[in-house]
């Protein structure tokens, strides 16, 4: 059984008006981020100048945002081994 949940990033309920509409498909979207991602991904052929433009500036925010992402979990998985690793020489500094 093959359910069709809708995209939470882009489904637009129905008491909400639509931030942004894609001009190839009148798909409505929350975001214009997430319009100009799917006008990228999915009208590539028929896209204008403008926005070929609008996606490169969406892919290049979602590469920053997509670091920094990486950066805090990388400095996380260090807090949290340094930190393992004092407790357990304080544990056996204490029971040693």
């Amino acid at each position: 059984m093959t359910r069709n949940l809708p995209d939470p990033a882009t489904d637009v309920p129905p008491d909400e008006e639509p931030t942004a509409v894609c001009a190839h498909c009148e798909r409505p979207f929350r975001s214009v981020h997430a319009r100009d991602l799917h006008v990228g991904e999915v009208h590539e052929a028929e896209a204008t100048e403008t926005e070929r433009e609008r996606y490169e500036r969406v892919i290049e925010t979602e590469r920053d945002d997509l670091w920094l992402f990486h950066a805090r979990t990388v400095v996380a998985l260090g807090v949290v081994y340094s930190t393992t690793v004092i407790l357990y020489m304080v544990v056996l500094g204490q029971f040693g």
